[in-house]
């Protein structure tokens, strides 16, 4: 396998560079080097903060070409054989500078999908995109993606690392005596509802006033959130969490996770919190409806309620049978469906299948679709 230029962009937050960190985790084992740069200073003190390792600066110039200048030198300086881009903007600038690599370009969250495709179907050579649902998948196929060059790879869920923030003091030291503790998923956004969730929470506390939120990650929409909430007069309702903690330690310190969602989101923080056996309260978007059934995985509701949200939390907080069903049900789709090594080897096989000129999908299953 040569090795893989990864090109990322400021849209690649947290949970991105989380995926980003499991394919290079397992480098040697796989034979496969991965090198990573940015072109874009924020998400290079971002990746910075999360991994503690410095990766290379690519700025682009020249918006909306994301012209950047350094990305030929890295490419020949690496050996490089296959680019990935995650986003949209570093797809763009790959398609610029680095015309004659192959591509292959993740889109794990919603994008604007018709402003994506209409880019995507403007390079001089064949994309192929990883979506992270099939909701997002079926919205990109419509705005005019090839199916054939569409595939669906769902993140991983680290077992181990819940396990062991479980056996450490760390829900402690991040919320004290506080309980119920509701994390939302993130990082914030308009699309992810998160506003409706805070309002949700600032009901239920009138009947739990020990009940805390973690909202992590930053964000425009946390910056504003933050500030609804003293607009409210209840700045202690929510908790920002050290951002150089991984979803897994998130989920570990948390009884329900909350996504109340407007719009398709990334669903990989819900797989990890049905692996850690985390109560999940969501809108019945599409890419929610994927892992969590109604009163079988978790609570659903119609998404901008924030009074029947409140209900759906009330009820994951109460009732402890109904609980202990779904999220036994939850965890055990998790570890049939978000293993490391599926993920691992799905984009193994992508990489192979472009590397090869087959069909990008041949042998790339999602492990949620039945057959």
């Amino acid at each position: 396998m040569p090795t893989l230029l990864h090109v990322l962009d400021a849209s690649c937050n947290e949970t991105q560079l989380q995926l980003l960190h499991a394919l290079r985790s397992r480098q040697a084992t796989d034979a496969c080097t991965h090198i990573v740069c940015g072109i874009d200073g924020t998400v290079v003190d971002r990746a910075h903060r999360l991994w503690g390792d410095r990766i290379s600066r690519a700025e682009a110039r020249l918006a909306p070409l994301n012209w950047s200048p350094r990305l030929p030198g890295l490419a020949r300086e690496h050996n490089a054989g296959l680019v990935h881009a995650w986003g949209i903007e570093a797809a763009i600038a790959c398609a610029t500078r680095l015309p004659d690599l192959p591509l292959v370009l993740t889109l794990p969250g919603a994008e604007p999908e018709r402003a994506a495709a209409r880019w995507i179907g403007s390079f001089p050579t064949d994309a192929t995109v990883v979506a992270g649902s099939q909701a997002l998948r079926s919205r990109l196929v419509a705005a005019g993606l090839a199916p054939e060059r569409t595939v669906v790879i769902r993140g991983p869920v680290d077992f181990a690392g819940i396990n062991r923030a479980r056996q450490s003091d760390l829900r402690r030291r991040m919320t004290g005596d506080a309980k119920p503790v509701i994390l939302l998923s993130g990082p914030p956004s308009p699309d992810g509802g998160q506003y409706y969730a805070l309002w949700a929470a600032a009901i239920v506390r009138q009947i739990y006033p020990d009940l805390r939120v973690i909202m992590p990650y930053d964000s425009a929409e946390a910056r504003r959130l933050r500030r609804f909430v003293d607009g409210i007069r209840m700045p202690s309702l929510i908790t920002v969490p050290d951002p150089k903690l991984s979803w897994a330690e998130l989920v570990a310190c948390a009884d329900i996770l909350l996504a109340p969602a407007v719009d398709e989101i990334c669903t990989d923080p819900l797989a990890m919190a049905m692996a850690a056996g985390v109560v999940i309260v969501g809108s019945a978007v599409r890419s929610i409806a994927e892992l969590i059934a109604d009163h079988q995985t978790g609570l659903l509701c119609k998404p901008r309620q924030p009074r029947r949200l409140a209900a759906r939390l009330l009820t994951a907080i109460e009732d402890r049978d109904l609980c202990r069903r779904m999220t036994d049900a939850a965890r055990a789709q998790a570890y049939e469906c978000f293993g490391l090594r599926s993920f691992l080897d799905s984009y193994s096989r992508l990489y192979e299948n472009v590397l090869l000129g087959r069909m990008p999908s041949d042998g790339v299953r999602d492990p949620l679709m039945v057959a």
